[in-house]
């Protein structure tokens, strides 16, 4: 888990700094060929796996090509995190648990309108899912600390989760959504909101969410 909370954190902060590099280019080309995003949201959950896990959040950034004024398509990863039921953790008999869902997908965008300040869109995408719910426990894990006023290293215990155990599963899925670019000025730089149906093939209870997602583009 540690490890795959260091990667999100480095991707995260690739995306953070793609994006703010095409913002300072942005004034120097209006017109590019190359798109990028980041943004971030709510997950709600629907369906069975609604009762099962908790609503989440959402983290996303992609990067691609804008094929025409009005086509584009992106390869898009995102993270949704999400907490589990205590009907499932008293089914299951442990007292703490979560859950997060990453995608890797292809996701083409028509572009309902390409003048104007406002630009409605039409999204989707199809790729890789993969699901995990993780039951824990909470614990005291020793760490040795070193004191930089008394130089010296001490032992000592601090607060953590111990995995309990996990369920992986994996499978193809899809989305499809709608949302609204809004031009920042004269930058390249845009504002957008969207809304998508997502639903991934992870096992016998398939994941379904409603993310709503805001963020900035290029």
């Amino acid at each position: 888990m540690a490890a795959l909370r260091s990667m999100i954190s480095r991707l995260s902060l690739c995306g953070v700094v793609i994006l703010a590099t095409c913002c300072m280019c942005a004034h120097a080309q209006d017109d590019h060929r190359f798109t990028f995003n980041a943004g971030a949201g709510a997950s709600p959950l629907v369906g069975d796996i609604s009762t099962r896990l908790d609503n989440g959040w959402n983290a996303t950034f992609g990067g691609g090509y804008n094929f025409s004024k009005n086509f584009a398509a992106t390869i898009q990863y995102t993270y949704n995190g999400f907490g589990v039921s205590q009907r499932v953790l008293t089914e299951a008999q442990v007292p703490e648990g979560n859950s997060h869902l990453w995608s890797l997908t292809l996701d083409p965008k028509i572009k309902l309108n390409s003048v104007g300040k406002v630009n409605p869109y039409l999204v989707g995408g199809v790729g890789y899912y993969r699901r995990t719910v993780e039951f824990t426990q909470p614990s005291l894990v020793p760490v040795t600390v070193f004191d930089p006023f008394f130089g010296f290293f001490f032992n000592t215990f601090v607060p953590a989760h111990q995995v309990l155990g996990d369920i992986r599963q994996s499978g193809i899925g899809g989305n499809l959504g709608a949302g609204l670019d809004v031009k920042l000025g004269d930058s390249g730089v845009k504002a957008f909101a969207e809304a998508r149906y997502e639903y991934a093939d992870t096992g016998s209870i398939p994941t379904r969410i409603v993310p709503l997602t805001f963020g900035f583009r290029w």
